[in-house]
């Protein structure tokens, strides 16, 4: 197994416990208004298995070189393998776990729309729309594309960071003139 394919699989299986966390603590439920806000530790798990991953390419290359074309190559790749394997389990949750998800949606935001002067006809124009989108197979397409953009962003940025391993010593005390 390839180590971005095995950072990808950690990648995921961190984001389906973290998704099922969310499901059973009841911040993808009837908390929902909260658990959309605790939703962005996601990102800092992925920061880090995306770390952790580009960080284990690089170490495996003789030299511990790799240039930041190759780490931001890495983390897209990871988050890539990780979001088409999401896709399933995203699938699965909505269709299977958290069957009510979309009604669940549809309570929390009525109320925002409500509040900000939609007219009944408007909350029910858009209530289709949020339904269409909240679909199992919908999140399902939607999944890949949101973990790779954000994969890519989270790569950018630790690519830029995570220098080469193998830098050369200074040669003594007169390196630095």
């Amino acid at each position: 197994m390839s180590t971005k394919f095995f950072y990808a699989l950690v990648l995921t299986i961190a984001a389906t416990v973290f998704q099922l966390v969310l499901f059973f603590t009841g911040l993808q439920t009837e908390r929902l208004s909260t658990g959309q806000y605790v939703q962005w530790l996601g990102i800092g798990i992925d920061a880090v298995v995306l770390w952790l991953g580009i960080k284990a390419v690089r170490d495996e290359r003789p030299g511990r070189k790799l240039t930041y074309g190759q780490r931001l190559g890495a983390g897209v790749m990871i988050s890539l393998y990780s979001g088409l394997m999401s896709a399933v389990y995203t699938y699965v949750h909505f269709r299977f776990i958290n069957v009510n998800f979309a009604e669940y949606t549809i309570d929390m935001v009525r109320a925002k729309w409500a509040a900000a002067g939609l007219a009944e006809s408007q909350m029910a124009q858009a209530e289709r729309m949020t339904r269409m989108m909240l679909a199992p197979g919908v999140q399902a397409l939607l999944v890949p594309v949101f973990t790779v953009l954000i994969g890519t962003v989270l790569s950018l940025i630790i690519a830029a960071l995570l220098e080469d391993a193998a830098k050369p010593a200074p040669a003594g005390p007169d390196a630095a003139t």
